[in-house]
């Protein structure tokens, strides 16, 4: 049995010695019953008017709810709680057998090739990242990019990479495609892709063709490469942003570039090595009549040279 305190009526009736014999001796075993035994026994020697009996009753009220607030026990983790971490588990399980997203990402420098469920690869070149959802992949191959990667895509169903800047859709082909704020660069290797913008706008690339969209500005070219130079330790650009240039630069070797000196929009069409950065520098910089100062920290400061 359960003593309800609450209920003030117990607390008069044992008063009266109306208790049960199963309460009273529970209530015999309990802290509290000594302490009200004791405030009742000292007003029944009270000689006052009969409502004193009720001013004691007052205070035995009181006392019981002192000793309650003392007596509390408190739950850093409420009851209803584990509840609802079970609920959140169960969740996140069903999320995860449904989506079974896998993600993959490179560092400073470095390189590295997925194989997708379906046997098609994914170059990642360095700082990029890709995230794609395992589950239905047969039925629906597509993946989220950041950064920038060469897909040798095996045929079969649409294959799409999505990315902030735009989509590129194939069945089965060769293609990189580079993504940053405010520029997304797609090149053909092999076959024929689909590019749609952020604009909306629609273009079909096939073998050795490219396309760039750059400040909401896009533009096309063609190219001899059979491969990205990059896989194979040398990154090329063709008429490129020289932001994009400094980005690539900062990604392949950690560098930290000050290029508030400079104008950061002019082209630069050329090839650095990815395996000295001092040599790096010079080729990309000399030519733009650029100067540097590399500081033991992998910081760049930019100026025009005089």
């Amino acid at each position: 049995m359960k003593i309800n305190y609450k209920d003030e009526t117990f607390l008069a009736r044992w008063i009266a010695n109306e208790l049960s014999a199963e309460e009273l001796m529970e209530f015999q075993q309990t802290e509290a019953y000594h302490q009200f035994k004791a405030i009742d026994t000292a007003s029944q020697l009270l000689k006052t008017p009969s409502y004193d009996k009720e001013e004691a009753f007052d205070k035995i009220k009181t006392t019981l709810a002192v000793t309650k607030i003392n007596k509390k026990v408190v739950k850093f983790i409420p009851t209803w709680m584990y509840g609802a971490v079970a609920s959140i588990a169960l969740l996140i399980s069903f999320l995860y057998i449904n989506n079974n997203s896998v993600d993959f990402s490179t560092n400073y420098g470095e390189q590295l090739t997925i194989t997708l469920p379906d046997n098609s690869k994914a170059y990642l070149s360095p700082k990029s990242e890709i995230t794609y959802k395992k589950r239905n992949w047969d039925t629906q191959r597509e993946l989220f990019l950041k950064g920038k990667a060469y897909f040798e895509v095996e045929k079969g169903k649409s294959f799409t990479v999505k990315s902030n800047e735009g989509n590129v859709t194939v069945l089965g082909t060769k293609f990189t495609v580079n993504t940053s704020e405010n520029y997304f660069e797609v090149k053909c290797y092999e076959g024929k892709v689909k590019v749609t913008s952020k604009s909306k706008e629609e273009v079909i690339l096939t073998k050795g063709k490219a396309y760039r969209n750059y400040s909401n500005s896009s533009e096309k070219w063609e190219f001899l490469d059979k491969t990205p130079s990059w896989i194979k330790g040398e990154s090329s650009f063709n008429n490129t942003p020289l932001h994009q240039v400094i980005k690539a630069l900062e990604n392949q070797f950690k560098l930290n570039f000050d290029a508030s000196r400079i104008d950061t929009s002019q082209r630069f069409t050329g090839t650095f090595t990815h395996e000295d950065v001092t040599i790096a520098l010079q080729t990309v910089f000399a030519p733009m009549k650029i100067s540097y100062k590399l500081a033991e920290n992998s910081s760049v400061v930019l100026t025009y040279s005089k």
